[in-house]
């Protein structure tokens, strides 16, 4: 088997970067801070996936954000309509859900939206986070998606510098 020069310099990149973010993290979250951030870390490594699935660089910035963050809020039109449509009722969940699927798909219709997948992730973190429309759930939701974007962003550049090192 030949080792690819890039996948092990991205390796190493993501070994440092996933390491020292989940470390922070932690130290964080043991000093027992007000702001809650429970959550963070799963949001973050789906933000990170959304921007590796759409290649990289600036693409993956910029349709990663709008993706992540339109699932997000889809996610929050879906709770508003089941909670004060339907008072959280069974059929309501099929509409609010549907309505809220349907959209998220449809919103493909605009380039910057075409990427289904990230719009999903978004969604599907807020409401493993809780699908509460507080901070609690918003805050670690959106910081985390937008961080593991970023941390991305910053493993790709860092393997491209390790990459043009001797590795």
């Amino acid at each position: 088997m030949k080792l690819d020069k890039f996948i092990v310099a991205l390796t190493i990149s993501i070994f440092l970067i996933a390491g020292i973010f989940s470390f922070a993290y932690e130290y964080y979250a043991g000093l027992n801070i007000d702001f809650n951030l429970y959550g963070l870390v799963p949001a973050a490594f789906l933000g990170w996936a959304t921007y590796d699935a759409l290649g990289g660089g600036s693409k993956g910035v910029i349709e990663g954000i709008l993706s992540n963050m339109s699932g997000v809020l889809w996610s929050i039109v879906i709770i508003i309509i089941w909670d004060y449509g339907f008072n959280g009722g069974l059929f309501g969940a099929f509409i609010s859900v549907a309505i809220g699927a349907g959209a998220m798909v449809f919103q493909a219709h605009h380039n910057l939206l075409k990427f289904v997948p990230g719009t999903f992730i978004g969604a599907s973190a807020f409401f493993a986070l809780g699908a509460n429309i507080n901070g609690s759930t918003l805050w670690p939701t959106v910081l985390g998606l937008l961080t593991g974007i970023f941390l991305g962003l910053i493993s790709e550049i860092f393997a491209k510098y390790l990459n043009n090192k001797t590795i």
